[in-house]
């Protein structure tokens, strides 16, 4: 979903960012920009860091969502917890239009606020201890050798998530690559990280977590009776 950006490349580079780009070929390129105070451009972001209740006009928990899809899940988590505001982060410029489209559907868009933006740059959005909880659902695998370093989980994720989730609170896996589920409890040992459940296939077992929204990759793979990994992770002190 989030492809790691070059080294000396703005965080929301992408190709669309660049000279070349033509409107016609990409309308939400612009579009986006346009949509409403609730969908923040990659160059407005950083400006929140540290500050997202103001953004919010509130002081509730804010929780943040790695990679939307469709957006299905960001507007129903949303709307089923409204004392809760969700950050959702996608590079897309349609997925975030989308995502914006589906958080207002569902009623939420007062506790969401969509961010185009890389995820691999989490620091300069979010302060230590600012979030309670991070969801990242059906990451991209990047399954060939060569393709690894742009996964998203990783030890330094799972470090930098632990620097930015304040004490009790929380990570959430969900992945049909269970190299993602592997690697995710495998980089654990020395972080305030404590399992609280986990599950080698969600449709079968159930998920680890009490408050289960099926996704819309997590409904494929549902259909094609293929397993769906999970892993619930608590903040200690």
């Amino acid at each position: 979903m989030n492809r790691r950006p070059a080294a000396n490349a703005p965080a929301f580079a992408t190709r669309a960012d660049r000279p070349e780009h033509r409107p016609e070929v990409n309308p939400y390129r612009d579009g986006h920009r346009s949509y409403g105070h609730w969908l923040i451009p990659a160059e407005d972001a950083p400006q929140w860091k540290g500050r997202w209740h103001e953004n919010f006009g509130r002081a509730a928990p804010i929780h943040l969502e790695l990679g939307l899809g469709n957006g299905r899940h960001l507007g129903a988590r949303a709307a089923a917890n409204p004392g809760i505001d969700f950050v959702g982060l996608e590079i897309r410029y349609k997925r975030c239009v989308v995502a914006a489209d589906r958080a207002r559907q569902a009623g939420a868009e007062a506790s969401v606020r969509v961010v185009r933006y890389s995820w691999f740059n989490l620091g300069d959005l979010f302060t230590d201890g600012e979030l309670l909880g991070i969801h990242v659902y059906h990451p991209d695998p990047w399954e060939r050798g060569r393709q690894a370093k742009h996964r998203l989980i990783e030890p330094s994720f799972v470090h930098t998530a632990a620097r930015l989730v304040a004490p009790g609170g929380e990570l959430r896996l969900k992945s049909d690559f269970k190299g993602h589920f592997d690697a995710l409890l495998a980089a654990l040992p020395g972080t305030p990280w404590e399992v609280q459940g986990t599950s080698l296939d969600v449709a079968k077992d159930g998920a680890p977590w009490p408050d289960e929204i099926v996704t819309g990759y997590q409904a494929k793979f549902n259909e094609k009776a293929l397993p769906v990994y999970a892993a619930w992770l608590r903040r200690g002190q």
